[in-house]
């Protein structure tokens, strides 16, 4: 299939609606095959990537308590690194 990398274990699957945000488990059928958990359904690009954010963010947030600047400071780092990936791809990002 044609699923792409994001970062970390988390791929975007291009579908006839645009795109699925899917994240891998390491969980695999009877077949041997890979299975994803759908993370949600994004009509483009773009919105499969903010809703990417949102989710890595939310998950590095979880990890502690932090004050508003450190937590702002997660957000930007997210932001960056998901910029990198996608560059790194060859894509544009425009987000």
């Amino acid at each position: 299939s044609d699923m792409v990398h994001l970062i970390e274990n988390y791929y975007a699957l291009p579908n006839n609606m645009g795109f699925t945000l899917a994240v891998d488990k390491g969980k695999t059928d009877k077949e041997g095959n890979k299975i994803y958990d759908t993370v949600g359904y994004c009509g483009s690009f773009e919105e499969t990537i903010s809703l990417l954010r949102r989710k890595v963010v939310d998950q590095r947030l979880q990890n502690g308590l932090y004050e508003l600047s450190e937590a702002l400071e997660i957000i930007q780092a997210t932001a960056e690194e998901i910029k990198e990936a996608i560059v790194c791809k060859g894509g544009r990002y425009d987000i």
